[in-house]
């Protein structure tokens, strides 16, 4: 079995094996603040830098504009690995910008999965990308009429997910801090991996924690992370 490298050196350590099993789709929960985007940024980034391994980016929470311009903080050059082609990110943010003037119909069908996970599939294909993030799963659960049809899209999500063979993280908010302890929403039960970020608002501490991962042992329990200006880093 292959493996992949987190893009977080201290993180890889954690795991028996240094990393990710090649191909898992991988669940990161968190709720507003707690790094999840950052880490979905970095775990692209670092492989197209560090491991030459070439990525997809779907965002339907931002843009790609604002993705960027955040990103240069870190000292990311997005841009640069684009035209590399080592990075494509696919858009599915802005239609939903309200001055555009869609309706939610229309958005419903711009996130249809299928065709969301087609066109990751033709830009996977195109750069050879080993590495794929959807950011945030949440934006589906939103525009979905009810819980049949957001698990309808969750199946069709996980499994062609699996299909593509693309290590893969798929983000999504928590909804309470009860999330991977005493609550567990459905998509915890679809994928490969279930990784939970939390911020304390009144510390302002952040904690990451494995709750599984197929195919490989891991450390159990939380740790300390930071956020610096070089991106995400474990301290302890």
């Amino acid at each position: 079995m292959e493996f992949v490298k987190t893009g977080i050196s201290s993180f890889d350590r954690l795991f028996a094996h240094g990393g990710y099993p090649a191909g898992n789709t991988i669940l990161i929960l968190g709720g507003p603040g707690s790094g999840k985007s950052i880490y979905g940024v970095q775990f692209l980034y670092r492989g197209a830098v560090d491991e030459n391994e070439p990525g997809v980016l779907v965002t339907l929470h931002e843009t790609p504009q604002n993705i960027k311009r955040n990103m240069r903080s870190f000292g990311w050059d997005m841009e640069k690995l684009e035209a590399e082609n080592k990075l494509v990110i696919i858009d599915a943010a802005s239609g939903r910008i309200e001055e555009r003037g869609m309706e939610s119909d229309v958005m419903a069908r711009a996130l249809d999965v299928k065709n969301m996970l087609a066109a990751a599939q033709d830009a996977a294909d195109e750069i050879g990308a080993k590495r794929l993030v959807i950011d945030s799963l949440s934006v589906m659960g939103i525009l979905s009429k009810n819980d049949f049809e957001l698990r309808t899209k969750l199946l069709q999500l996980s499994g062609r997910l699996s299909a593509m063979g693309i290590t893969s993280l798929v983000i999504s908010e928590a909804r309470t801090m009860d999330i991977g302890t005493n609550e567990f929403p459905v998509e915890t039960f679809m994928v490969d991996g279930v990784i939970i970020m939390r911020l304390n608002t009144e510390t302002q501490e952040r904690k990451i924690n494995i709750r599984k991962m197929r195919g490989t042992k891991h450390a159990m329990g939380s740790f300390k992370f930071e956020i610096s200006d070089t991106g995400i880093d474990l301290t302890n």
